[in-house]
């Protein structure tokens, strides 16, 4: 019934972790594939070795996460497909309750899981995602305490890659994850691609998984996310936005970069920054023909879309306040300011 798919990088150290987690699911009706993108670590070895009823498919060389994920998509014969970052626990019941949300909310199209931090587990590390205007995304209640605020199954913008479950035929409406994207907002893409389409997500906290984060990276900035970050916040409103929302959100899409590059500054990646720049300008003609492709099979008016970025933005912007509230005399984060600016 569903099929897991799991890329993997260099990712030997945490693939024990996960796959063992995966086997003692309370839902047993399910196969695994893990998509090796070049490993040098052991990875592929390990996995033939201690788990020979995984499906593995290797790659030569490093093709990026939308690759990855879309070679075992395209393999997948199963009704749902549950996507995976290897650096994952999964709860025991965590198949179930979301193969279970699927089965009963018939138009519900995917669904998202409660993320808890891998190190502290009575922290948020998402509750489903958000977005903001500017076409970054963002995981709701991340860095929260897990006190039940979280434990409403409700609607939200969308799933994050890294854990969560789709209908089959979700990928036959939206389409597979945009390889251009390579690695990071390719799930904000597909998000945004899922809501002009009219598709939902349901986040159901019932279902829970355990998250490290920045396993295969090593950290937040660094040359490479910085650069493919900032490259695919041009491409996520190049491709999904129609043009009547550029031009409302145009300031805040100038506020946002700046604030952007302040921190890349601030974290000595400036220079990555405008590789990115660069490389969003050569990415340009690609994304334009796509857009033309996105948006005639728009399913939605510009004003719904626009009612369900602007609640997802403030639905953040609540959770901030909160936050400044409880601790009051510390500087406001530039994330602060640009949401203080528009609310």
């Amino acid at each position: 019934m569903v099929t897991i798919i799991i890329p993997n990088l260099n990712g030997k150290k945490f693939l024990k972790t996960c796959l063992d987690s995966i086997f003692k699911q309370q839902f047993q009706n399910f196969t695994v594939t893990v998509v090796d993108n070049g490993s040098d670590d052991g990875s592929v070895k390990f996995i033939k070795a201690e788990y020979p009823t995984v499906l593995l498919i290797q790659f030569a060389c490093n093709k990026g996460f939308s690759a990855a994920i879309n070679s075992g998509i395209r393999k997948a014969d199963s009704k749902y497909i549950c996507l995976l970052n290897n650096d994952i626990e999964l709860d025991p019941y965590f198949l179930k309750e979301l193969v279970a949300v699927l089965e009963v909310e018939k138009d519900v199209q995917y669904c998202a899981p409660k993320m808890l931090d891998y190190y502290q587990r009575d922290k948020m590390d998402g509750a489903g995602d958000g977005v903001f205007r500017a076409g970054a995304g963002y995981k709701r209640g991340s860095l929260d305490n897990d006190n039940g605020r979280y434990d409403r199954q409700l609607t939200v913008f969308g799933a994050c890659a890294g854990a969560a479950l789709y209908r089959r035929s979700f990928f036959n409406e939206v389409g597979l994850f945009d390889e251009d994207f390579f690695a990071y907002l390719e799930d904000v893409d597909i998000n945004m691609r899922a809501s002009l389409l009219g598709l939902t997500c349901l986040y159901a906290p019932a279902a829970k998984v355990y998250h490290i984060g920045s396993a295969t990276t090593g950290s937040v900035f660094n040359p490479f996310t910085v650069r493919l970050s900032t490259k695919n916040l041009f491409n996520v409103v190049i491709k999904n936005y129609p043009s009547i929302l550029i031009l409302k959100f145009l300031p805040s899409l100038i506020l946002y970069h700046f604030f952007w590059f302040g921190l890349v500054v601030s974290n000595k990646q400036s220079a990555s920054y405008f590789r990115g720049v660069l490389t969003a300008v050569s990415d340009f003609p690609k994304m334009w023909r796509k857009r033309k492709k996105t948006l005639m099979l728009k399913s939605v008016s510009c004003q719904s879309l626009l009612l369900k970025i602007s609640q997802s933005e403030k639905e953040v912007m609540e959770m901030i306040l909160r936050r400044s509230r409880k601790r009051k005399g510390r500087a406001v984060t530039p994330v602060e300011l640009y949401l203080k600016l528009f609310f």
